[in-house]
């Protein structure tokens, strides 16, 4: 079996090793559209990031620590070759999944950040004591009390 050869299962690992890089590109995009704020590009890559994550959900069986045998003395020699070399892309493709699964990490952080300073705006905007006391904080950074009714503004 040559490495562009299918796996034990019917994989073509040049295929998975394809779909894994594509997947880490996806994820990079992603992050720079979190970044920017542009939702729609956002909302846009997440069919293909399916798409790309049901074609990688082919190679579960190979990257489970079960399906990885040892070589008997009876393989021939071109078959432990061949092994190797899918195991060489196997080390491969883990490594990038590795990699992805980081990125992943970094993206639902931000999302998570961005999702906590709007709560927290809304919270703000929501507040009754804003309508009440008008606090807000001067250019030094210091708490103002702003006005309520009958009383000037601190500062």
């Amino acid at each position: 079996m040559s490495s562009s050869e299918p796996a034990p299962g019917g994989i073509d690992l040049n295929d998975g090793l394809r779909h894994a890089q594509a997947l880490g590109a996806l994820l990079e995009r992603e992050f720079e559209f979190l970044k920017a704020g542009n939702l729609d590009g956002f909302e846009q890559l997440q069919a293909q990031k399916t798409d790309t994550l049901e074609q990688l959900s082919a190679l579960v069986p190979l990257l489970t620590p079960a399906s990885q045998t040892e070589q008997t003395e009876e393989e021939g020699e071109q078959e432990a070759r061949a092994n190797e070399e899918a195991s060489a892309l196997l080390e491969q493709i883990e490594d990038m999944l590795a990699g992805c699964r980081d990125a992943h990490l970094r993206n639902a952080m931000l999302i998570d950040r961005k999702i906590e300073s709007t709560r927290s705006a809304l919270d703000v905007l929501r507040s009754s004591r804003s309508v009440e006391t008008g606090e807000t904080y001067d250019k030094l950074g210091k708490m103002r009390r702003g006005y309520s009714k009958g009383r000037q503004a601190d500062v």
